[in-house]
């Protein structure tokens, strides 16, 4: 799995969170200790996990997505997911997730769903 975490000023005060690749139980561990760190980052009022390049989540990746929903909750910053395939977008259905965290179709809904 690789992950880009870009936190620029074109952004304004939102982190866009790049996932490519699996997230299974193999690679979790790593999207929580690049992620998590970011909840609490300094200036920064929402997240956006961008899947557009994830093609599998397994139980393990839910978790740890609501692991870092409820970490920024907390502390009172948004998170929104964006751009998921169709297959993961059925996982996110079927496990209840879509109810839970907010799905949006593309970055720029997500934009508007944090701010």
């Amino acid at each position: 799995m690789e992950i880009v975490i870009n936190t620029s000023p074109d952004n304004g005060s939102i982190s866009v969170i790049e996932v490519e690749g699996r997230m299974d139980a193999l690679s979790v561990g790593e999207f929580e200790e690049k992620v998590i760190p970011q909840c609490s980052v300094e200036g920064i009022s929402g997240y956006i996990i961008d899947f557009a390049k994830l093609v599998y989540i397994s139980s393990a990746g839910l978790r740890a997505i609501l692991k870092v929903a409820k970490l920024c909750k907390e502390q009172g910053r948004k998170v929104a997911i964006c751009n998921l395939s169709p297959d993961v977008h059925e996982v996110f259905k079927i496990s209840g997730f879509d109810l839970i965290v907010t799905v949006c179709d593309n970055l720029d809904s997500a934009k508007s769903a944090v701010i």
